[in-house]
């Protein structure tokens, strides 16, 4: 599968090392499942973000993104509400969005992910290429907007 870009890493740098290679991790089964796709990568307040679609439009047309916290990480699946989830797994109570939160690398081997993965992309209309490349995934990354000067108004007293 595709290497992570450099940005990506410097996102992560601020984390624990166990939930850096969970999201890793997570980044790979999730594009083991969902090439060929758009990914997009960024920062949003004191998460790291990864949006998957099947456009670059992933933000109106995303299926699934994973959320880097400082503790753990989710997958979440944007018209979650939607799957079929007989073992109660999903979370959340929104009108659409539902995740799963990961704390342990182990978690990435539970059949249940990759089985919502390939339901969310089935329910999107997708289907899976048998033999996917690199060139499968297209990853932009939003960098960090420079820090504007803004300046200073006169002191009012």
């Amino acid at each position: 599968m595709t290497k992570p870009p450099p940005e990506l890493f410097e996102f992560l740098y601020r984390y624990d090392p166990a939930v850096q290679s969970l999201a890793l991790g997570l980044r790979k089964v999730v594009l083991e499942e969902m090439a060929p796709c758009h990914e997009y990568i960024f920062l949003m307040r004191s998460k790291v973000v990864l949006l998957y679609g099947p456009t670059e439009r992933v933000i109106k047309d995303g299926i699934c993104l994973v959320g880097v916290f400082t503790k753990h990480v989710n997958l979440g699946f944007m018209r979650g509400a939607d799957l079929e989830d007989a073992g109660g797994m999903l979370a959340g109570g929104g009108k659409a969005m539902r995740h799963i939160t990961l704390k342990k690398l182990s978690e990435l081997d539970r059949p249940e992910i990759r089985a919502f993965l390939r339901q969310a992309r089935k329910r999107a209309g997708l289907k899976q290429r048998r033999h996917r490349t690199v060139d499968d995934v297209v990853t932009r990354v939003k960098k960090k907007s420079p820090t504007r000067l803004l300046a200073c108004p006169q002191p009012f007293w």
